[in-house]
């Protein structure tokens, strides 16, 4: 699987289907689950949960300042992640993970406007709680 072929797949069945794109989240958590997927995935762990988080969000109504372009890159990246099938198979190990990190690491450069806006929402979010 290509990022663009996970990029078409995001705006076809996932950014319409609150379903499909929770079941994307529950099957990324799983992966990040297994301690080896997390050693590979390094830095880049509280990366992809702030992914999850905003699209979970999202989806729930609660944060929607974001535009649905964003939604679809954090979705594809994602997909990508998840899929065991990409340019370099995730079962190799040490190297298996480097491709997927790579679309993390663009996708989060790419859209570090709306990501800085949902942290500062999310931090406001939290102080109104706390109080």
């Amino acid at each position: 699987m290509t990022f663009q072929k996970a990029k078409k797949e995001a705006e076809s069945d996932y950014v319409s289907s609150q379903s499909k794109s929770f079941n994307l989240l529950s099957t990324v958590s799983k992966l990040l689950s297994d301690p080896r997927v997390r050693r590979e995935v390094g830095g880049f762990f509280g990366k992809i949960t702030l992914f999850i988080e905003m699209v979970k969000e999202y989806f729930q109504g609660n944060y929607r300042e974001i535009p649905v372009k964003t939604i679809t890159s954090i979705i594809a990246a994602l997909i990508y992640l998840a899929s065991p099938v990409d340019a370099i198979p995730d079962f190799i190990v040490v190297i298996g993970f480097v491709d997927d990190i790579s679309v993390i690491a663009y996708v989060f450069r790419a859209l570090n406007e709306d990501i800085e806006s949902f942290k500062n929402w999310k931090e406001g979010k939290e102080g109104l709680e706390s109080e």
